[in-house]
């Protein structure tokens, strides 16, 4: 007894709530596109808040304005959207980084051949020489920063330096390792 009563109050607002939504729709559908900047999901967006306005018709106890409150509710559903894509798409991005990771530790191969060793070996001592042939604060500030994976406000704390000094003192030593080993890979 008590559902069919509830379903008759439902017929008897359904026109009112059609006349809600014949009212209202295209000039919310327009202000959610407003946040959203995608027509398809303007209008999902004002559909469901909609639905959910028909879900707890008997339930409302509007203060303001229909109008006022229809807005208001599109307002809070399309931030609400907004919020949970950027959530998803930090965490996309991140998943992403982590799977291209796995892959390419995937395609590496197990343990460097012998040859390899010695190619890498031979490598390092070269870029080491170079590393030792720049003047010395230069030498310091690329070690830091390359080895040490500081930045440049870290390096310019810890050695006292400005840095634009860091800066400088970086383009020189990365001009100039470059100058030098740039021949020997050709």
């Amino acid at each position: 007894m008590e559902s069919s009563l509830h379903i008759n109050q439902h017929k008897q607002q359904l026109p009112a709530f059609e006349g809600l939504f014949k009212t209202y729709y295209a000039a919310l559908c327009t202000f959610a596109f407003d946040f959203v900047n995608r027509h398809e999901l303007a209008e999902e967006i004002v559909q469901d808040t909609f639905l959910k306005v028909w879900e707890r018709y008997d339930d409302l106890d509007i203060q303001v304005s229909v109008k006022a409150y229809l807005y208001r509710a599109v307002q809070n559903n399309c931030l609400n959207y907004i919020k949970q894509d950027r959530i998803r798409a930090r965490y996309g991005h991140e998943l992403l980084q982590q799977l291209e990771s796995r892959i390419t530790l995937m395609n590496m191969p197990a343990a460097p051949t012998p040859a390899e060793r010695l190619e890498n070996a031979e490598l390092e001592h070269i870029a080491e020489k170079a590393i030792r042939k720049l003047p010395p604060q230069c030498q310091d500030v690329f070690r830091l920063s390359r080895f040490e994976q500081l930045s440049y406000p870290e390096i310019s704390r810890q050695l006292g330096i400005s840095v634009n000094t860091v800066k400088t003192q970086m383009t020189r030593a990365l001009q100039r390792l470059r100058d030098e080993l740039l021949p020997l890979l050709k």
